[in-house]
Order: C-alpha cells, then sequence, then structure tokens
C-alpha cells in the first residue's frame, strides 16, 4: 500500500500528466505552478471540462459527485488536494 506522500505524488502526478494533455504540452514543460489558478495555467471551461473526464478515467474517482462542486477550486493545488482527499476518503472495495 502507498503511504500517503508516496500517494499524493502519484495523485499530482496524474493531475499534472492530464492538465498537460487537455493543454497539448507533449513535452511534458509545465507552464504553471500549485498556486496558479485553473485559468491562468490555460484551462478553460471546455478544457476544464475534459480535464475532469480524463482524471475520472485516469484516477477513477469524481470528487465532484457529492457535496464538494468544482466551482470551489480555484487552483490546480486545489484540484490536486480534491483528489487525493476523494481517493484517501473513498470507501475500499468499490
Amino acid at each position: 500500500m502507498l503511504n500517503d506522500r508516496t500517494h499524493n505524488t502519484s495523485v499530482e502526478e496524474t493531475v499534472r500528466r492530464e492538465i498537460d494533455s487537455v493543454l497539448l504540452n507533449d513535452d511534458g514543460a509545465s507552464s504553471y505552478s500549485l498556486d496558479d489558478p485553473l485559468l491562468a495555467a490555460g484551462l478553460n471551461s471546455l478544457l476544464l471540462a475534459q480535464l475532469l473526464l480524463q482524471l475520472e478515467t485516469a484516477l477513477g474517482i469524481d470528487p465532484f459527485a457529492g457535496d464538494r462542486s468544482i466551482t470551489d477550486i480555484r487552483t490546480v493545488g486545489e484540484l490536486i488536494a480534491a483528489y487525493d482527499e476523494a481517493i484517501r476518503t473513498a470507501p475500499t472495495g468499490v
């Protein structure tokens, strides 16, 4: 089983990879930081919708299916944290 640090790094790597994918950053050179607003990272509403679909496929979870709303997420770091929390708190065996 992954420890919290390894697990969080894995989620962060997946989110960054999928952001780069929707932004067509094929070289993997991300030009955004965790503190950047999603829009400043280059994610308009259409790209964000595509990103959320890709993340649900890649991570197997939708952190916005319950009480949390995507409109509460402002930065890349908050997006990563939302997925990390959803994975950590998901019931096992689902």
